[in-house]
């Protein structure tokens, strides 16, 4: 399944595989040829921390931390504990940590974080998701 966009034209969802609106015509500017879901989100550490680094993502500024066991209160983080065990977390503001994954697939861990980075991200003006 392709990713989706909003048509700038009409405000529909459009298919990142769509070369064109199906609603109302207008061109796709997030066409990607042959583009499935899977193929565009980061399914590793690395691959999401190059991401963020593409999309220039302010990481610290909005408290998310990749590859760290980061300890301070209001934070989001993912790191490898092990080697098979992948831990993706919340540090609430009273110091308590919310483990939103432990366990040893990375992609699920992962996809857990970038979930809630994409919110973060769409909520704060950085990133236009839908």
């Amino acid at each position: 399944m392709a990713s989706t966009s909003r048509c700038p034209f009409c405000g529909e969802s459009v298919p990142s595989d769509a070369r064109t609106c199906p609603h109302c015509g207008g061109a796709n500017h997030q066409y990607v040829p042959g583009a499935s879901r899977n193929s565009l989100l980061p399914e590793t550490i690395p691959e999401l921390k190059e991401y963020c680094a593409g999309k220039e993502i302010p990481l610290e500024r909005l408290r998310f931390f990749i590859g760290e066991d980061y300890r301070e209160p209001k934070a989001y983080g993912i790191y490898q504990a092990a080697p098979t065990r992948f831990i993706a977390y919340k540090n609430k503001a009273d110091g308590t940590r919310s483990v939103r994954y432990d366990g040893p697939d990375e992609k699920y861990a992962v996809s857990e974080l970038f979930a809630k980075l994409l919110e973060t991200c769409e909520k704060n003006g950085i990133l236009r998701i839908r």
